[in-house]
């Protein structure tokens, strides 16, 4: 079989129901800038198509992110420290540079695991949102956010005393 053969008989001849006087079977160009008759849309199912791409966004929270804040994977955490960035730049009015230093500052304590108790964050369960850090600070003259380091917490251990010692120091 030589390849011309093999091509024609893959052709596939679109196949019309209503015979055109103006097209033949021979001129393929003719058959292929034809048009389909355009479907208007009213304005009825404009609307109605809008409150239908609307309704998913309106509607429940991801059961994932129902989950109390101490239960959360750490991609979670992250996804929902994302939008209370967004939050806090329009709350605030941040620029761009102060937006991402703020990213960079909460990603970088939730790696260090300074957000894993449930007291670290207040978080709603019900809506999904980070209502406040306890840690974080905002100064309100420089603009930039901080946050809180208790520090570590020294204890001491002391050391188990032998006889010998008790008796040396007394």
């Amino acid at each position: 079989m030589d390849l011309k053969q093999l091509l024609q008989q893959t052709q596939i001849k679109p196949e019309s129901s209503k015979p055109d006087s103006e097209t033949t079977e021979d001129d393929p160009v003719s058959e292929t800038t034809k048009e389909e008759p355009v479907s208007e849309t009213t304005e009825e199912q404009l609307d109605e198509s809008e409150e239908t791409s609307q309704k998913p966004t309106e509607e429940s929270l991801d059961p994932r992110f129902s989950h109390p804040w101490n239960k959360l994977e750490k991609g979670m955490k992250l996804n929902r420290l994302l939008v209370f960035i967004t939050s806090e730049t329009k709350e605030r009015q941040l620029t761009d540079t102060q937006a991402q230093a703020l990213k960079q500052l909460l990603f970088k304590a939730c790696d260090m695991g300074l957000f894993n108790k449930i007291n670290d964050v207040k978080y709603n369960t019900e809506t999904g949102i980070i209502e406040s850090i306890k840690q974080l600070e905002f100064n309100d003259t420089s603009h930039k956010y901080k946050l809180k380091t208790g520090g570590s917490k020294g204890r001491s251990v002391s050391k188990s005393r032998s006889n010998i010692d008790r008796l040396m120091k007394k």
